[in-house]
C-alpha cells in the first residue's frame, strides 16, 4: 500500500480567500463590475444597454427608412420595423381640376387614398384618389361653392361629408349624393361652414359664421354651431358671440371628455368704442366648450387690445388639454401696420380653458380675413403646423415636441400657405395649400 501526501502551501490561497478587495485594500468592499470598473458604489454598477452590451450606449429602434416607425437616431435595429404600410410622398397641382377655388381640403381615406374638396364650375366638387394621388373619380354637386372655405371628411359608413359656404352634402362611398342641406336652418343666410366632425355619438357637428341670429337682431354676425343626424335632420342650431360684427368658428373637435370644443375669433371694442368700424382688426381668440346640444361649459377669449385670431385646435399628446394655433397683430390702432409685425400665436390650455402657456413666432404673412393656418398631431406626441410665411418661401412648416426632431422650414413646392394638414397612416402628412397644390410628406416633412 502506498500513500500520496499533499502539502499545504500558503501560495495556493485563492483571491476568494483573500482579505483584499479589487482595489487592493485589505478588508475593503470595492467590487469590480461587468465593465471592469472597481469601486464601492453599487449605484453606478455597469448595466447592459438596449442591445445587451455591457456599458454600451446604443440607441435601439427601427433603422429601416422604408418603415413607418423608422427612427433616424437609432444605432441598433431592435427588430421593431413595421413595413406593412406603404410610405409615399408626392406633390400634386389640382388647380386644373379645381377650377374655381384656390383653397381646398384633403383627408386620407380608410383605403389609404385621399378625398379632396374643392369647386368646379362654381359648384361643390369632390375628387377621390388612390394612395399615390392618382384620380379614381370626381363629382360636382348642385350646391354653390365659388367663395370661402370648404371641408370634407370620410364618415363612419364609408361615405363623405362636404361642407362649404352655402351648405352641406352627404354622399356614399362612390360620391353619389344621399342628402343636401343648404343655408342656415330656419334662415335664408349662408352658413359659411369652416369645419365639421362626426362625433363618437354618430351625429355631425358643423361650425362657421358669421351669421345673424334671426331671433336676436341686436347682435352682429355670430359664430355658428349646427348639429345634424346621420340622415341629415337638423337637431340643433346655436349662435355664439358678442355684439360686434364678424364672430366665427374656424375649427371644432371632440373634447377629451366627449363634449365639443370650438376655436375661432370674437370682436371687441376699440378704446372707448364698444365695437370698432374696423371690426376685422379688433378681435380675440375665441374658445368655447359645450355639451352635445351646444350648452356652454365655458367660453373664453385670449388676447389683448388689438388683433388675435384662433385658427385650429388639437388635443395634447398626454390627453390633458389642448394646443391652439392662432395669429396676433399688435397694431396699436394703426390697422395698416400688420404686414411686418404679424406673428404665429400658440396657446397651451387645460381642459377648463385655463391658459398654461403662450408662444409667439414672428414672420407670418398678414391677410385681413385671416392667414390660413392648420395644425396636426405627430406620431411622436408632438405638433406640426402649416401656414404662409412673410418671406423665405411660400409654405411654412413648423414641427415641435419633447420627442420630436424639431423643424422650422419655409419651402416653395407650389401653392402658398397652409389650408389643411393631417397625419397619414404612414406617419407622414397630407397638406393642402392655397393655389390648389397638395403635398404628401414623410414623418420628417420631406417629399
Amino acid at each position: 500500500m502506498s500513500f500520496i501526501l499533499v502539502g499545504c502551501d500558503s501560495n495556493d490561497i485563492t483571491d476568494s480567500d483573500s482579505n483584499f478587495d479589487c482595489a487592493g485594500i485589505e478588508n475593503g468592499n470595492s467590487v469590480e463590475d461587468n465593465c471592469g470598473v472597481c469601486d464601492n458604489d453599487p449605484t453606478n454598477d455597469c448595466e447592459k444597454d438596449c442591445a445587451e452590451v455591457w456599458g454600451g450606449n446604443n440607441i435601439c429602434g427601427c433603422t429601416d427608412s422604408t418603415a413607418i416607425n423608422y427612427y433616424p437616431n437609432a444605432t441598433y435595429d431592435d427588430g421593431s420595423c413595421d413595413t406593412s404600410v406603404t410610405m409615399t410622398s408626392f406633390v400634386l397641382d389640382l388647380l386644373p381640376e379645381n377650377s374655381c377655388a384656390s383653397t381646398i381640403d384633403i383627408k386620407q381615406t380608410s383605403d389609404g387614398g385621399y378625398i379632396v374638396a374643392g369647386c368646379l364650375d362654381d359648384k361643390a366638387w369632390l375628387m377621390k384618389t388612390d394612395l399615390y394621388g392618382n384620380k379614381e373619380w370626381d363629382r360636382s354637386y348642385n350646391l354653390g361653392d365659388y367663395w370661402g372655405n370648404r371641408t370634407v371628411l370620410q364618415t363612419s359608413d364609408g361615405g363623405y361629408l362636404f361642407a362649404g359656404w352655402e351648405g352641406v352634402i352627404k354622399t356614399d362611398v362612390n360620391g353619389v349624393q344621399i342628402w343636401k342641406k343648404s343655408g342656415v336652418p330656419g334662415s335664408g343666410q349662408n352658413p359659411y361652414y369652416e369645419d365639421v366632425i362626426e362625433h363618437s355619438n354618430g351625429n355631425f357637428y358643423l361650425v362657421g359664421g358669421p351669421v345673424v341670429d334671426r331671433d336676436n337682431y341686436s347682435k352682429g354676425g355670430q359664430a355658428l354651431l349646427v348639429k345634424m343626424s346621420p340622415e341629415g335632420s337638423v337637431l340643433k342650431t346655436k349662435f355664439y358671440g358678442g355684439n360686434c360684427e364678424d364672430d366665427l368658428f374656424r375649427s371644432i373637435i371632440e373634447s377629451n371628455d366627449g363634449k365639443l370644443i370650438m376655436v375661432g375669433e370674437k370682436g371687441h371694442g376699440n378704446q372707448s368704442f364698444p365695437c370698432s368700424f374696423d371690426f376685422r382688426y379688433y378681435k380675440d381668440i375665441y374658445i368655447i366648450k359645450t355639451n352635445l346640444n351646444g350648452g356652454v361649459v365655458f367660453q373664453k377669449t385670449y388676447g389683448g387690445n388689438f388683433l388675435e385670431k384662433g385658427m385650429d385646435i388639437v388635443k395634447k399628446g398626454n390627453g390633458d388639454g389642448y394646443i391652439v394655433l392662432g395669429q396676433q397683430c399688435k397694431h396699436r390702432h394703426d390697422v395698416h401696420s400688420c404686414g411686418p409685425i404679424t406673428k404665429v400665436m400658440i396657446l397651451d390650455i387645460d381642459e377648463n380653458g385655463n391658459d398654461l402657456n403662450q408662444t409667439f413666432l414672428g414672420g407670418l404673412k398678414f391677410y385681413e380675413f385671416g392667414t390660413s393656418m392648420a395644425l396636426a398631431n405627430t406620431s411622436n406626441g408632438g405638433y406640426v403646423f402649416t401656414t404662409n410665411p412673410r418671406n423665405g418661401g411660400n409654405v411654412w412648416l413648423y414641427k415641435w415636441g419633447d420627442f420630436e426632431d424639431n423643424l422650422n422650414s419655409k419651402i416653395s413646392p407650389g401653392g402658398f400657405g397652409g389650408e389643411s394638414i393631417e397625419k397619414t397612416l404612414d406617419n407622414g402628412f397630407i397638406i393642402s395649400t392655397g393655389g390648389g397644390t397638395v403635398l404628401k410628406t414623410d414623418s420628417h416633412l420631406s417629399y
